[in-house]
């Protein structure tokens, strides 16, 4: 008899023509069912599923959930809840982690925030990267010529947002350092700094080829619960300097990259210039491999947490 496994979040996407995880749990679990597919606010999200449950005939074997933003459901499931956004002192959060039949962090850093309220099975599973996509090219120096980044440049990921991702920092190793730098920014951020070029709102092809133009990526963020965009430069080659959070989370002197020990830009230029010294010694993409940071090895995970559940 097949099992029916129903998907909840609000949508499978918030940017149109974009995949996201959710995307991939649907093609990778047989049996699920896309009940994002009728979009609904988090605020009316469980209400919808309780009474779509309740009218419903053939009842799930098993609900895949996010496990953040909306309250338990009060449907008698089986439930596996995904935590990757942290909200430690959420009540909505806090019922949904004690009612899970299982919960999955996407890191070691994410489940530090919870390890007092787990008291049944979890799961650490990053979300994975496509190993095969975002890889090491072999026409560098083209690229950069292209693209017109200079040799030996320091990306930057994410937004100009001071609070959230430390961009403080990135300005100041920009003043207070001769490197150059490449930003690929979220939002309208410019400058005319020669040593700096920008890219705003770009897709994942152009990405690739940045990724491959820069030396090393930097991550200044006072929170990420896992860091994509570090995992996807770490897998085209690039040592990553970061602060000691997401995958990055207590792994000290092994070769993906540097972390940081201060939320300081001098702290941060240290560790750059270790990485300048030392380039050879730094393996991101293998080392990354071995954390099983790749899309196949999530797919297997959760294949694998999916029968153990249903099994219970």
């Amino acid at each position: 008899m097949n099992k029916i496994i129903w998907l909840i979040n609000d949508c499978l996407t918030t940017i149109p023509g974009t995949k996201t995880f959710w995307h991939d749990l649907l093609e990778w679990i047989p049996g699920m069912v896309d009940k994002t597919s009728v979009y609904t606010p988090f605020n009316r999200l469980a209400k919808r599923i309780e009474i779509n449950y309740f009218w419903t005939f053939k009842k799930p074997d098993l609900v895949i959930r996010n496990g953040s933003f909306f309250r338990k459901l009060n449907i008698n499931v089986k439930t596996i809840s995904l935590i990757q956004d942290i909200y430690e002192n959420d009540r909505f959060q806090q019922e949904v982690i004690k009612s899970s039949s299982c919960l999955v962090f996407n890191s070691e850093y994410t489940y530090s925030f919870y390890k007092d309220l787990v008291t049944g099975p979890y799961r650490i599973i990053p979300l994975g990267v496509d190993f095969d996509y975002f890889k090491p090219l072999s026409n560098k120096q083209d690229i950069k010529k292209r693209l017109g980044i200079k040799d030996k440049t320091i990306l930057f990921v994410g937004s100009s947002n001071t609070i959230v991702k430390g961009f403080n920092i990135v300005e100041d190793l920009i003043r207070n350092t001769d490197y150059n730098f490449c930003l690929v920014m979220k939002d309208e951020y410019k400058t005319a700094n020669p040593r700096v070029k920008v890219f705003n709102k770009v897709t994942h092809d152009q990405l690739l080829f940045i990724y491959n133009a820069c030396e090393i990526l930097i991550c200044t963020s006072y929170r990420e619960t896992q860091h994509l965009s570090g995992i996807e430069a770490g897998a085209c080659g690039l040592p990553i300097v970061a602060n000691n959070i997401g995958v990055y989370y207590n792994r000290y002197n092994e070769p993906f990259g540097e972390i940081s020990d201060s939320q300081d830009y001098k702290a941060y230029a240290a560790c750059i210039k270790k990485v300048f010294e030392n380039y050879e010694w730094y393996k991101p993409r293998k080392t990354f491999l071995s954390y099983s940071l790749d899309k196949e090895s999530c797919k297997k995970n959760w294949q694998e947490l999916v029968t153990q559940t249903l099994n219970l």
